[in-house]
C-alpha cells in the first residue's frame, strides 16, 4: 500500500478521541486493578523518557492540545512505514511509529488517554492472576477449582481466564483487549513453557502485563494505519516478518518501560504500575 491510502480509523477532523471512550472499559472485571504489584529491580540504565511526576499522569484525564485531528494526521506515518516494509530500516520503524503517536494520536499523553483500556486491561489481569496465586478471595478461589477440575489445556485455560474479565466486550476497545490479552498469555507461555498461570510470581504477572500493553499498542497501529501493508505489493512473507518486527520492536520498548513503572522501594497497585508504563511507552515512542 502506498501513503495515499486510506486510514481504517478517524480520518481528519474526527476528535481524537471517541464519544464512547469514558465508557470503553466498562465491560472489563476490573475488580482486581488496585491489588499490589512488588516492586522489581531498578533498570541498569535509565534512558530519558518520563521520570515520575506530570508526565504519568492518569490517562483518563483530558489532555491539553486540540481535540480534533489534524489534516493528514497518519500521512508521515504511512509514509515511513512504507519505506519501513521495503528496506526494512529501523529508522523508518522509528519514524513511523513516532509520527503515529505524535500526530496520528496527538502526541504521548493524548495517546495514552485514547489507550486508558489498555492499562485497564492489564491491570486487570494482572491483579486478578496474582489474587488467584495468593488464594485471598473465596470466589476466585472456587473458579480457579472449577476450571483445574475440567482438565483444560493451558490455552483452554487461558481462554477461561480472558473470557472471566471480559465477559461480554462490545467496544473496539475492550474487543482489541481480549484479543491482547489472550496474545499474552500465549506469549508467556512460548518465553515459559512450564508457567502455571494461577500460581505466577510477581515479575511474571509484570511481564503479562507488559504484554498485553505491548499487543495492544501493536493491535492499535495495525487498526488505525488500516492497509498501510496489505496493499504493498510485496510477498505475503516479506509483509509478515515486516509486522514481526514491529511487534518486536513495540515489545522491548513496553517491557523497559514496565521495568521502569516497577522500580523503587515499595508495592504500588498494578493500575498505577500498568498506566505509568503505557505512558512511559507512548512518550518513548513519540521521541525515537
Amino acid at each position: 500500500m502506498g501513503t495515499s491510502a486510506s486510514s481504517s480509523g478517524a480520518g481528519t477532523g474526527a476528535p481524537f478521541d471517541p464519544p464512547w471512550l469514558d465508557d470503553a472499559g466498562a465491560g472489563i472485571d476490573s475488580d482486581y486493578a488496585e491489588v499490589p504489584l512488588s516492586p522489581g529491580a531498578t533498570p541498569s540504565d535509565d534512558g530519558s523518557s518520563t521520570e515520575d511526576g506530570e508526565d504519568n499522569q492518569n490517562p483518563t484525564t483530558p489532555p491539553a492540545g486540540p481535540a480534533k485531528a489534524p489534516p493528514g494526521r497518519y500521512q508521515q506515518a504511512r509514509g515511513a512505514l512504507t519505506g519501513f516494509v521495503r528496506s526494512g530500516s529501523s529508522s523508518d520503524l522509528r519514524r513511523g511509529v513516532s509520527s503515529f503517536v505524535k500526530k496520528g494520536m496527538g502526541g504521548s499523553s493524548r495517546a495514552a488517554s485514547r489507550m486508558r483500556t489498555s492499562a485497564i486491561a492489564a491491570s486487570s489481569l494482572g491483579g486478578f492472576l496474582a489474587t488467584a496465586r495468593d488464594g485471598s478471595d473465596p470466589s476466585i478461589n472456587t473458579w480457579v477449582d472449577s476450571i483445574k477440575q475440567r482438565g483444560l489445556s493451558a490455552k483452554e485455560t487461558a481462554l477461561e481466564v480472558v473470557q472471566k474479565l471480559i465477559p461480554t466486550g462490545g467496544s473496539v476497545d475492550e474487543d482489541s483487549a481480549r484479543h491482547s490479552m489472550d496474545h499474552a498469555i500465549a506469549h508467556l507461555y512460548e518465553v515459559e513453557p512450564n508457567a502455571d498461570i494461577f500460581n505466577l510470581t510477581d515479575d511474571q504477572i509484570a511481564n503479562l502485563m507488559a504484554y498485553t500493553v505491548a499487543f495492544d499498542v501493536y493491535n492499535r497501529v495495525q487498526l488505525e494505519l488500516g492497509q498501510v501493508f496489505e496493499k504493498l505489493k510485496y510477498a505475503p512473507q516479506l509483509v509478515q516478518n515486516r509486522l514481526g518486527q514491529v511487534l518486536d520492536y513495540v515489545m522491548v520498548v513496553v517491557n523497559r518501560s514496565m521495568q521502569k513503572a516497577r522500580a523503587g522501594g515499595a508495592p504500588r497497585a498494578m493500575r498505577e504500575i500498568a498506566n505509568a508504563a503505557l505512558q512511559d511507552a507512548l512518550t518513548v515512542f513519540a521521541e525515537s
